[in-house]
């Protein structure tokens, strides 16, 4: 047998056999909506302007996906609405409605900047945009009292004391859900997650003409939702397409920080593996995580190590601090628990040498800070190593000493060998990272705008390259502050997010489709697709307009290994993984922030006349 013949038998055997008449489909689902709707104005977001008007909406839709007890507020889904005070007051009405999905752990807070700019830039052009940022349905056992009761005495001590210490606010005793008490989360998967966001669709464009104007997009692993949303059959019957992701989202989509994969191995054009990959990964791999969730068995990121449930307030009340007093010397770290799910994120994200990892005389929460500071060492590039919390947003004030954990600084500028370091260099955020150099000296925070032309030097080595440069730094600390501090029933943190979302993507994607995730039905290209038919390698959607962002020094820079990135994809440069969502209108180099110029032109291309 030659060589081109055993290719053919081993292609026929991985695609299977052909289907010439279409299976007989069960007839198609009906599709739940809203029963009640109610919306509340937030009069004190200071990112919107005196031009966007910002609002609450929650919807009642209790999710057919989940059956298990849970509580009452759970059947309830939420989202920011942003519109222009001049535009109409129906969303159906809009020129275009871009609707966000937030990454892993965030919440609808994330948009709070990008979206007034977006309908700022649109409203330049005579058009009139909304922008829906949504709150996944497990933000239902959030408790946003602490954060009230701070912004109303003025003192984040009043959070930290009902989030901590057990203190009443207004009668009320926070409470704070165990995993064996969430196992109810495990139903909160791609299918539930997907369909709340076809509600939200459907309400605020409830013809399925008007859909033609609806953009659907993500941020981190919103982005990488953004596929499936457009390849998922909701009513699982293909015959009828007013229901398909596609369809739904008929405006165009978007994926900042993230890839919109559809099927990147390419397993639908090898209906046979695709089979065998599917019922081993669905039925017992994907069984048994599920079960485990259901069990209350890590239902959500919650463990000694690192706790979202308790990290999620803590940020929170950071964020407050932050935005109301800047320039306060900060007591949030030395007040906050001394718990080893604190304790152990603040020592691996702050500690500048290995030794200090295990060192018992160093202690991360002795530096003295600022408010604006502390949220800055946690989040920004020059201080957080962990590329995935990074972002631009300006650099402390004093002298700083380079870290050396986890890696040195400019292991990137070493002769020859230094390209080699660049790879694991965007995948985990080596590059300038420094800690404060004296504990005993007040650090403040320089904002992004504040960054010296020449760039920053270190007081402690003048001479030496700088910290940071005009061009590394894209958003306001002020705006990052707001984001965190949160408004209306919206913050940035999402403290009981569902391990099952992450789960299924995997599975969805190629490790095992089954059950509910055989709606993801529209697949197109991947790598399969191209070495047996050859079709595209890439996987992306193909009819939909598609916007991908990856930030110029962000981690999915990675994907662009394996060619899995679209070719026309926005790389803004210097931006970090979060810069992609939350970069501020005004730019360092003078020019549009172009993330939302390129979300403006998605809904209305410069060549189109709509």
């Amino acid at each position: 047998m030659t060589t081109r013949a055993i290719a053919v038998v081993c292609a026929v055997a991985l695609a299977g056999p052909t289907v010439t008449a279409a299976s007989a489909e069960p007839a198609p689902v009906p599709l739940g909506t809203a029963d009640q709707v109610v919306e509340t104005p937030v009069a004190d977001d200071p990112l919107a302007g005196n031009d966007v008007l910002v609002s609450t909406v929650r919807l009642h839709y209790p999710s057919p996906y989940s059956t298990m007890a849970h509580p009452a507020a759970c059947d309830w889904i939420s989202y920011l609405r942003f519109r222009h005070k001049d535009g109409p007051t129906q969303s159906r009405d809009a020129d275009a409605i871009y609707i966000g999905q937030p990454g892993t752990l965030t919440g609808a807070s994330t948009y709070r900047a990008q979206a007034p700019q977006v309908i700022h830039k649109a409203a330049a052009q005579g058009k009139h945009v909304e922008y829906l940022a949504l709150e996944r349905r497990a933000n239902c056992l959030e408790d946003h009292t602490g954060y009230e009761a701070a912004r109303r005495t003025g003192t984040i001590q009043t959070g930290l004391d009902y989030y901590y210490r057990g203190k009443e606010v207004n009668g009320r005793t926070y409470h704070r859900y165990q995993p064996q008490e969430l196992g109810f989360l495990g139903e909160y998967g791609l299918a539930l997650t997907l369909d709340d966001w076809r509600a939200v669709i459907t309400h605020a464009a409830p013809d399925p003409a008007q859909r033609r104007k609806v953009l659907c997009g993500g941020h981190s692993l919103g982005g990488y939702l953004v596929g499936p949303m457009l390849a998922w059959d909701f009513d699982k019957n293909t015959q009828t397409q007013d229901d398909a992701g596609y369809n739904l989202c008929g405006g165009g989509a978007y994926a900042l920080e993230g890839i919109a994969f559809t099927d990147p191995l390419g397993l639908h054009s090898a209906p046979l593996l695709d089979s065998l990959i599917a019922a081993f990964g669905n039925n017992i791999l994907r069984a048994t995580a599920n079960t485990a969730f259901r069990n209350g068995l890590l239902p959500t990121i919650d463990t000694p190590f690192f706790s979202a449930p308790e990290l999620g307030p803590l940020l929170g009340l950071a964020g407050e601090a932050s935005a109301r007093a800047p320039h306060a010397e900060s007591t949030l770290l030395r007040d906050a628990p001394r718990t080893s799910s604190i304790d152990l994120p603040l020592r691996l994200f702050l500690s500048p040498h290995y030794i200090d990892l295990i060192n018992p005389l160093y202690d991360p929460r002795r530096y003295r800070l600022t408010n604006r500071a502390t949220l800055g060492v946690l989040l920004d590039n020059n201080a957080q190593w962990l590329s995935a919390l990074q972002t631009g947003m300006g650099a402390l004030d004093g002298p700083v000493t380079a870290k050396t954990f986890p890696a040195p600084n400019d292991l990137d500028r070493i002769p020859f060998l230094g390209p080699l370091f660049r790879i694991p260099q965007v995948g985990i955020g080596f590059g300038q990272n420094y800690a404060p150099a004296d504990r005993n000296r007040l650090h403040d925070w320089i904002d992004y705008d504040r960054i010296p032309a020449g760039g920053l030097h270190n007081p402690a080595n003048p001479n030496g390259n700088p910290v940071t440069t005009p061009d590394k730094e894209v958003t306001s600390s002020t705006d990052m502050s707001e984001m965190f501090a949160g408004t209306g029933s919206a913050d940035m943190v999402e403290w009981y997010f569902p391990t099952r979302i992450l789960s299924d993507t995997v599975f969805a994607l190629g490790l095992g489709r089954g059950d509910e995730l055989e709606q993801l039905k529209y697949r197109s290209g991947g790598i399969l697709d191209f070495l047996l038919r050859g079709g595209t390698w890439q996987s992306t959607p193909t009819g939909t307009r598609l916007l991908t962002v990856i930030a110029g020094d962000g981690p999915n820079q990675n994907v662009g290994i394996g060619g899995l990135i679209p070719n026309n994809a926005l790389r803004p440069a210097g931006y970090r993984h979060f810069d992609a969502v939350t970069a501020a209108a005004k730019q360092n180099n003078g020019r549009p922030e172009p993330v939302s110029t390129a979300l403006v032109d998605l809904a209305f291309p410069p060549d189109v006349t709509r």
